[in-house]
């Protein structure tokens, strides 16, 4: 930026671009970068994050929560939940107490993973299915 002067800088700056396919980028940008897809975690590394970020989740907890979020991600949804999403959900569920994943309590909390509300209906209609799919993964 010449209205700003020349900043010199002792090491050549590593600048990662992230979009989670949310916005578009420009051809001119595209052209410029190295293009990296991250995929979500398999189920036992998405449990070793939560078992390190969560520490005070019961392991059966965390086993039936990655298995609910797992099959979620296989639906038609607008926003599938991330692994951010995955611990807020997971943490919520610690501060409320909770020992088991069941219908009631997952319903009631949807909201720290799901963040829009047709999303939230969709899962909603089939929590019970999910739930019981959960459990006996």
């Amino acid at each position: 930026m010449p209205e700003v002067g020349t900043i010199h800088a002792a090491y050549r700056p590593l600048v990662l671009l992230t979009s989670n396919s949310v916005r578009e980028m420009t051809d001119a940008l595209r052209r410029r970068c190295l293009h990296l897809h991250l995929d979500y975690p398999s189920p036992a590394r998405e449990l070793a994050i939560i078992a390190l970020r969560v520490p005070d989740i019961e392991d059966s907890l965390a086993r039936h929560l990655v298995a609910f979020v797992q099959e979620v991600r296989g639906m038609d949804l607008r926003k599938l939940p991330s692994i951010a999403e995955t611990l807020d959900w997971a943490r919520s569920l610690v501060v409320l107490g909770a020992r088991s994943l069941d219908p009631e309590i997952a319903q009631d909390t949807l909201g720290a993973l799901l963040k829009h509300q047709e999303d939230r209906e969709k899962v909603e209609r089939r929590t019970h299915e999910l739930v019981d799919s959960a459990i006996r993964h």
